[in-house]
């Protein structure tokens, strides 16, 4: 086994001079280690015309560098036995390894030479561009899939948080190998940078080595500033050939991660997050309503939704949306004292779960960091959660409802009449 780190394991939160962030978070009882390179910028940072080159860019950014080719690159990391990868969101995109702590630098000079040094080659840009097109062939398929896509165009309309992040067949299309590149000189740049690792490393050999890779990165001068959309509680439907269930996704706005970390995660667990929550035992278990219902909290730097979502028949589409505007009401008027004891261990349980698992402690670190400029800490997330009442629950359950939903309907049955009729219906409850 690899020796133990001789220096501290306190976690390191630094700015280089150029304004990249470096955080390192030693965890000496691994022997495993996940390092990452996040950019601040994903799909809302792109105009119409170019949707999808945030997640066009993460593709080919394995294609081949200045150094290394695309088989290259590929043996680089499983020479080592690490995973490669990477992923694009609405507002981040992240390119990560993970591996063992002895072979951190390894992989930090790895992800820096595919963040920094991609090339684009052209034949590889065709052969993506086609891998691209088939797999947004595959979303418009998915019913699941569909049902999202529909539910941020009914959340947010023509806001760029309303676009699918793979983008559309015509733009797909139509990117090419500058777009790439102005897409790089624009968002990757020093101040939307964070550089990361958590697991067996040393943090002062870390910080060097981030120090002499990403110092020199250029400074955009300026921070991001984003705004928080507009919802607009829309709906939206699609009906599918062969699809026999209807996929019901229903959203209304909540607190960002930047106005409240926690209050959104803890309302949609307390609702529906687990068998016992109200929404799950009273329309699955108690009513047969669905076949698979929950609700969700997704959250960013500046937004924040609620989501509902199940998998039902047509024909008890009626039932289900009687059923949820009553739950919602409920809730509204009165928090259980048990299921708010109840969301709040499972959500500290998942924060705990979560600090255990390197790759997933970096992720939540670098979104605390960027919603509220703060280093994430345990502890004062564990007060915090603690801290949200009974009542604020209500009176966020109670501004939600004063709000229109924003509705999706996908599968059999699934008509725009249909959708604006469950909007309709949580209205008049």
């Amino acid at each position: 086994m690899p020796a133990a780190p001789r220096r501290s394991a306190a976690p390191l939160h630094h700015t280089l001079p150029n304004g990249v962030t470096v955080i390192a978070l030693p965890m000496p009882h691994l022997v495993s280690a996940s390092v990452a390179v996040f950019i601040r910028a994903g799909s809302r940072d792109e105009s119409p015309a170019k949707a999808g080159v945030s997640h066009f860019l993460e593709h080919m950014a394995f294609k081949g560098t200045r150094a290394r080719t695309v088989q290259a690159i590929n043996f680089a990391a499983e020479s080592l036995g690490a995973d490669l990868n990477a992923y694009t969101d609405k507002d981040a995109t992240c390119y990560h390894l993970e591996g063992l702590g002895e072979h951190a630098p390894q992989m930090l000079d790895l992800l820096a030479d595919i963040v920094l040094n991609s090339t684009f080659p052209a034949d590889e840009l065709a052969r993506e561009r086609a891998v691209i097109l088939q797999e947004c062939t595959e979303y418009e398929e998915d019913p699941q899939q569909l049902s999202y896509t529909l539910l941020d165009e009914a959340l947010w309309g023509a806001h760029p948080m309303g676009r699918p992040i793979i983008g559309t067949p015509e733009t797909i299309s139509a990117l090419t190998r500058r777009d790439l590149v102005q897409h790089v000189k624009r968002h990757y740049v020093a101040e939307r940078i964070v550089v990361a690792a958590a697991g067996r490393l040393q943090a002062d050999a870390f910080l060097r080595q981030a120090q002499a890779l990403f110092g020199d990165v250029a400074r955009a001068g300026r921070a991001p500033a984003h705004q928080a959309p507009a919802h607009l509680g829309q709906a939206r439907a699609r009906r599918l050939p062969g699809v026999s269930q209807t996929y019901v996704n229903v959203a209304w706005p909540l607190p960002s991660r930047g106005e409240n970390p926690y209050l959104g995660t803890l309302l949609a667990t307390l609702f529906g997050g687990g068998m016992s929550a109200p929404l799950v035992d009273a329309v699955r278990e108690r009513l047969g309503l669905a076949y698979s219902v929950g609700a969700t909290a997704d959250l960013g730097d500046v937004h924040g939704a609620l989501v509902v979502d199940a998998i039902t028949t047509p024909d008890k589409v009626p039932a289900f949306t009687a059923e949820l505007a009553r739950l919602l009401a409920e809730q509204a008027d009165r928090i259980a004292a048990a299921d708010l004891t109840r969301a709040r261990n499972q959500l500290l349980v998942s924060l705990v779960r979560g600090a255990e698992r390197p790759m997933r402690l970096l992720q939540r670190c670098v979104e605390h960091w960027w919603a509220t400029g703060e280093l994430f800490d345990a502890a004062r997330a564990a007060e915090t959660i603690h801290a949200v009442t009974a009542s604020s629950l209500r009176e966020q359950f109670q501004a939600l409802r004063a709000q229109p939903a924003a509705t999706a309907l996908v599968g059999a049955g699934a008509t725009l009449k249909g959708a604006r009729s469950l909007q309709a219906a949580l209205r008049a409850h």
